[in-house]
């Protein structure tokens, strides 16, 4: 019996992936083990990030059945469209730029001086460092959420589907986090820790500066609009996540004391150790929403980080 064309689609994502997957694996094992990997990790935990990446992305295919198969935005491609996301592209890293090289030492003066003492250092830091950016955080929300026009209540909606989705999420990458920390000892942190004023001032600072924007511009905003000139969905996915790694490289120049040469950092963007980017972008292209990758997005990146860092 012959394969129809859906069967076809699925063995080719399939084998796509599983080649991407090996040139991955044959970067950080080979060529640039020693040059990619600057803080210790391993081939074992690139292996390990891109096992909790399947693990996770089944999930959302068991919710296949209980999410309506919505459109993704339809935006324009236009010149002036064109210039609109690159200028944003730009303004992107500039304002990553000006963040993390030259106010890192004035944000950890800030950090350290506990402007609101009622808040431990953890919850301080995250309530600090979402006051410096609401500006940078509002002006991307901002040129999303005029471009998406007649998309932001699809873009912006959460059902009881893909709020279920999001509990869920969370829940398996905090048992991945428990996994993680028997089997590499990396004592990661699982469970949200401190009082519940810590806790919920962590979660919605770090929910408008970091999961909101960053799901509102690159999964909600510039996916659409690369598919609108590109018209393939992976290959769309596969330029805005090498925009979404490549701004957090000052990040990681600051923060991870990484430096590399610029064609290093091109397949680091190419092919991350960390594929975060692409499940964030799995979690929007299965709900066509950004708010269940906003929240598990925000959740993931202050505690059950799943994916192995060091």
């Amino acid at each position: 019996m012959p394969i129809q064309k859906s069967g076809w689609n699925r063995l080719l994502l399939v084998t796509g992936f599983l080649m991407y997957l090996g040139v991955t694996l044959w970067l950080y094992h080979g060529l640039l083990h020693t040059l990619l990997l600057p803080t210790g990790m391993t081939e074992i935990s690139v292996l390990w990030n891109y096992a909790v990446f399947v693990i996770l992305v089944s999930v959302l295919f068991l919710f296949r059945n209980f999410i309506p198969n919505r459109e993704i935005p339809k935006l324009r491609a236009t010149w002036q469209n064109f210039g609109i996301l690159l200028g944003s592209i730009v303004l992107t890293f500039g304002v990553a730029y000006v963040v993390w090289f030259h106010m890192a030492s004035y944000m950890e003066s800030l950090m350290q001086s506990k402007i609101f003492p009622m808040l431990s250092l953890a919850a301080n830091a995250r309530f600090i460092n979402a006051l410096l950016g609401i500006v940078v955080a509002a002006i991307f929300v901002s040129i999303a959420v005029w471009k998406l026009k007649g998309w932001r209540l699809q873009s912006f909606s959460l059902s009881w589907a893909t709020g279920l989705l999001s509990l869920v999420l969370v829940l398996v990458s905090t048992l991945l986090v428990i996994v993680q920390d028997r089997l590499f000892s990396v004592k990661n942190l699982a469970f949200p820790n401190g009082n519940l004023v810590d806790v919920l001032v962590i979660f919605v600072s770090q929910f408008f500066i970091n999961g909101l924007m960053e799901e509102t511009y690159f999964r909600g905003y510039m996916f659409p609009q690369l598919l609108a000139w590109v018209r393939n969905p992976y290959l769309a996915a596969w330029i805005m996540i090498g925009f979404f790694d490549a701004a957090h490289i000052p990040q990681s120049i600051v923060a991870g004391h990484a430096v590399l040469s610029w064609w290093q950092w091109l397949l680091c963007c190419m092919f991350p150790y960390m594929p975060t980017g692409w499940l964030f972008w799995a979690i929007y292209y299965r709900t066509r929403s950004v708010l269940p990758g906003a929240l598990f997005h925000t959740y993931i990146t202050n505690w059950a980080l799943a994916f192995l860092i060091n």
